[in-house]
């Protein structure tokens, strides 16, 4: 869990008229984040997070498609058609989802699952149908 705060002071970069508003976050890590919008009408906390909030989703979704691109050689195919591109990459993007949502579902269930029958303190071991571990290892 991270502790954050997070202020916004107004900006214009030389050269530019356009106003813009620095939003810095700190917290994440030792540097704290500078993002740098055009919407600088929001000054309250509640707008300044959800401006936090869209670009770290923005930055999720670039990272989603880095993976994709890195972890399937989807620029080695070759398509003739553009329609056909689009549908290659749709089936590259449900193969990622399974990878990531599906399966790491099923990774965090076996790691609590794996947590649940050792808090159950079984004395004499884990019989050999592990549902009632897993039931004593539910606390009440």
């Amino acid at each position: 869990m991270y502790a954050l705060r997070y202020g916004a002071e107004p900006f214009r970069l030389p050269g530019r008229e356009e106003q813009l508003l620095l939003v810095v976050v700190a917290g994440f890590g030792q540097e704290p984040l500078l993002l740098l919008t055009n919407l600088c009408g929001v000054r309250d906390s509640q707008s300044l997070w959800w401006i936090a909030q869209i670009y770290l989703t923005r930055w999720k979704i670039e990272e989603t498609f880095r993976f994709v691109k890195q972890s399937y050689p989807l620029e080695d195919i070759r398509v003739m058609r553009y329609q056909r591109l689009k549908n290659l990459v749709l089936l590259m993007t449900a193969a990622a989802y399974f990878a990531t949502a599906f399966l790491g579902q099923k990774l965090k269930l076996k790691i609590l699952c794996e947590k649940l029958l050792i808090i159950s303190q079984r004395f004499f071991g884990i019989p050999p149908f592990r549902f009632y571990a897993l039931a004593d290892g539910i606390p009440n």
